[in-house]
């Protein structure tokens, strides 16, 4: 039986200049970059272009780019910007949006308390209104010593933020915007303004465990600019399939797009009571979620493997730990009965066509097992 993976979001194969880029490097990246032999120097040499590469991408200086393991880039980047590691917090405040992925709205709570973390509201497609913004900053007690947490898009619902017209309101107001752009960096335009900018690698095919740290204001961070965390050969890899995804970006998108258009169009057609999720078209290219009422996710999911489909089902997190997905929540979606496709670099339209095969026998399956009517 073909398997068709429509799970990119959760990981996918390595872009090909990744893996070029492990075999070129591979006999002479190993060492340590921090030591002053010729092999450290070698290493650090591949380290620098690294960064350079994403630097020039990002139009930022290489000094602040930095490679740090997925695990623990949201709690670095919060902590930088807030300065929690270094110095008190006490009177800081993080303005944010509720559909923050969870490791990040976790950092800001450990960093400052849960108190002092104000999430801002956002309609029923995940987008916050920059007026919501204003009015929160415009709060003396807030814009005092406030740091504003807005992500790129979203990768559960596929929503894009209005990054743009954020920055240009945290610039006038002369603070630090932290985004978060993993789903995001690569497959669409990453709009001026940010402060400090991160993504995990995967989003564009890059390494598994590797993510950038972009700092594009200094002056945003608190303490020393953080080392690489991250081993030289998977920045390399990390940083070259991100110059080869950018540079296909208009191309790649366009055909994202073209494919998640058909998903969206076809699944309500295919089956019955079906309520798709997101801003149908400000939305990151390769993304949609719908729910399904009588279904449950998981099993839905399950069952779509079975037929030779891997696809997600609601927040990764949220499934793991037996809870509603807060972003689903949220925006007022059904939390249950979630299904996300989330297409790879490389996703055909063979590949969209078996999941939409597919999916009305799934469903009708599931639902059956459910009882429904």
């Amino acid at each position: 039986m073909s398997r068709s993976y429509l799970d990119a979001l959760s990981g996918q194969p390595l872009h090909q200049q990744a893996q070029a880029a492990f075999g070129a490097f591979s006999g002479r990246a190993w060492a340590d970059p921090a030591q002053p032999h010729h092999e450290g120097k070698m290493a650090a040499q591949i380290l620098q272009a690294s960064r350079e590469s994403v630097a020039n991408l990002l139009h930022i200086a290489p000094s602040g780019v930095s490679f740090q393991p997925n695990a623990h880039v949201a709690r670095l980047a919060v902590e930088g910007v807030l300065g929690a590691s270094s110095r008190t917090t006490t009177g800081r405040t993080a303005i944010t949006t509720a559909v923050e992925r969870a490791d990040v709205l976790d950092a800001l709570r450990t960093a400052i308390g849960p108190d002092s973390v104000l999430q801002m509201a956002v309609d029923s497609t995940g987008a916050v209104s920059p007026r919501a913004l204003v009015a929160a900053l415009s709060q003396a007690s807030t814009r005092r010593q406030a740091v504003v947490v807005v992500q790129a898009g979203n990768g559960e619902v596929g929503t894009l933020q209005p990054l743009g017209e954020i920055a240009r309101t945290v610039c006038d107001m002369n603070v630090p915007l932290l985004t978060d752009a993993t789903g995001a960096l690569g497959l669409t335009p990453i709009e001026p303004g940010w402060s400090v900018l991160f993504a995990e690698a995967s989003t564009w095919a890059g390494p598994p465990g590797v993510a950038v740290l972009a700092i594009a204001d200094p002056e945003a961070w608190t303490g020393p600019l953080p080392a690489d965390g991250s081993d030289v050969l998977s920045a390399a890899a990390a940083s070259a399939a991100l110059d080869s995804v950018v540079r296909a970006q208009p191309t790649l998108s366009a055909h994202l797009r073209e494919l998640t258009a058909r998903i969206r169009e076809h699944v309500p057609l295919l089956v019955e009571d079906v309520d798709l999720v997101g801003n149908a078209a400000n939305r990151l290219p390769h993304v949609v979620t719908f729910s399904l009422l009588y279904a449950d996710g998981e099993q839905l999911a399950s069952e779509l493997d079975r037929l030779g489909v891997a696809v997600g089902s609601g927040s990764a997190c949220a499934s793991r730990a037996g809870l509603p997905s807060h972003v689903l929540a949220a925006i007022g979606a059904l939390t249950h009965g979630n299904v996300r496709v989330s297409l790879p670099i490389d996703a055909t339209v063979e590949s969209v066509d078996h999941f939409l095969d597919v999916l009305p026998e799934a469903a009708r399956i599931v639902r059956a097992q459910a009882g429904a009517p």
